[in-house]
């Protein structure tokens, strides 16, 4: 998940960027029909918006997933009660930039298409969409920095329960379940 992250936050932060630049071309644009950088903006922006909206969305997935999983782990292989506690605190500090990351894109949104449309002043458009990129990049590196978090914690469960299982039941018991899983047979 480490490197599908970060290309997918490099790439969205690079939309949030050329989004706010095709802004500022289309806000010198004339209103009219034959606007074409307003156009541009608006496709350019809507799509940015979606892809925030999933590269945010697939970061919560991931914490959800990955904390069940922690979870289940614990719970069957009767390992310590902080593991748990670990994975939920990940995932609650994730979800507050998740969550704003996915707000201000959506206020952004809605302020652009209130200036298009209705007449509002676009400088509420243009000062919350700088807002947005600049909380969505920070945001970018405080996710990034617990999904590493996330990542050492559930090498270290797997760690331990490779050993309890091991001690069970042998040093053979690793490769066999990992034959299992792969769907190789040992006959």
């Amino acid at each position: 998940m480490l490197r599908y992250f970060l290309v997918l936050a490099v790439t969205d932060g690079s939309l949030l960027i050329a989004s706010f630049v095709l802004g500022l071309l289309a806000s010198g644009e004339p209103r009219g029909p034959g606007s074409i950088w307003r156009g541009i903006h608006l496709l350019f922006a809507l799509f940015t918006t979606m892809a925030t909206l999933g590269v945010h969305s697939i970061a919560y997935t991931y914490f959800l997933a990955t904390g069940k999983w922690a979870k289940e782990v614990v719970r069957v292989y009767q390992l310590p009660d902080w593991i748990n506690d670990q994975a939920k605190k990940n995932k609650r500090k994730a979800f507050r930039f998740e969550f704003w990351s996915m707000s201000l894109i959506a206020i952004t949104a809605w302020l652009g298409a209130a200036a298009d449309t209705q007449g509002l002043n676009p400088l509420w458009h243009l000062g919350i969409a700088a807002a947005t990129i600049a909380f969505n990049l920070g945001a970018f590196a405080v996710i990034y920095a617990v999904i590493v978090a996330q990542a050492r914690l559930l090498l270290e469960v797997k760690a331990r329960a490779d050993q309890m299982r091991e001690a069970r039941y042998g040093p053979d018991s690793t490769n066999v379940a990992a034959e299992v899983a792969s769907g190789e047979d040992r006959r």
